[in-house]
């Protein structure tokens, strides 16, 4: 806050102008408050994109964020030939993990290096389609690597890296470029990324691994399947690596969403 004094000696006070709130976050909050105050009751199903573009005076995109908003918040469901429906009038406190890209779902030491081994098309059969969630009897590429830290050229992990075949070219810059895969196929080909998959398994190394792994067959080991999703839900890229137990730690930091005083928190 800023005091100035006029011609007449008398002080005027420069006060703050208010943050504007981004145009999504605006129209969430109408909706946010329509939904709390019963305009629009539970079962109610929502005006539609277009219908909230108009009204609103805003883009689509726009107004599809705020939804994503709202159904983050499971205030809001989209069901399939009924449109977006209201399903709750509060929204329940959610702890909330900050990532502010993909890398960030998993982070290696950067003293480490993924080596290939081999690259190879492939027809995916109904096992390996369950793993990836992909159609059976797709083609994909698949790129076999190891990834060991340079200095003691320990192994780390051992990696099956499937992108589609008109991706298969990103082999080449593997241990060359510092990047992650998904970031070169984006680089490269134009890729966007619109929504990370991970899953996490514990299981045993296999006795493919083992070797490549340096450690006996059946040692305890944890899973990570990540699965890309690019433009029109298309998977670009899936990721299934093995890690030994004992050389490999995964740490989460989550922090509480919101409060629980009756409005939204959004910082």
């Amino acid at each position: 806050m800023q005091a100035n004094r006029g011609m007449n000696g008398t002080v005027k006070t420069d006060k703050p102008k208010p943050t504007r709130l981004p145009r999504y976050r605006a129209l969430a909050e109408k909706l946010l408050d329509d939904i709390r105050m019963g305009v629009l009751p539970v079962g109610e199903r929502l005006p539609g994109e277009l219908e909230l573009q108009e009204s609103h005076g805003v883009s689509r995109h726009t107004v599809r964020e705020a939804l994503r908003v709202l159904d983050d918040l499971g205030l809001i469901e989209r069901r399939a030939g009924i449109g977006t429906v209201v399903v709750s009038r509060g929204a329940e406190p959610s702890f909330v993990q900050m990532v502010r890209e993909p890398a960030e779902l998993m982070r290696y030491p950067e003293n480490s290096r993924l080596v290939v081994g081999n690259v190879e098309e492939i027809t995916v059969d109904r096992g390996l389609a369950a793993v990836l969630k992909v159609p059976t009897g797709s083609q994909w590429a698949r790129i076999r690597a190891v990834r060991t830290l340079e200095e003691s050229g320990l192994p780390i992990c051992w990696v099956d890296i499937y992108v589609r075949p008109e991706y298969a070219d990103v082999a080449r810059r593997i241990g060359r470029s510092r990047l992650p895969v998904y970031e070169i196929i984006a680089h490269d080909f134009g890729e966007v990324i619109s929504r990370v998959e991970m899953d996490i398994r514990a299981g045993l190394v296999s006795e493919e691994a083992a070797a490549l792994l340096k450690v006996e067959p059946g040692t305890p080991s944890l899973r990570l399947v990540r699965r890309y999703v690019g433009r029109n839900r298309r998977k670009f890229e899936v990721s299934v690596s093995e890690h030994p137990a004992e050389r490999f730690n995964y740490t989460l930091e989550f922090r509480r969403g919101w409060q629980t005083d009756g409005r939204w928190k959004w910082g």
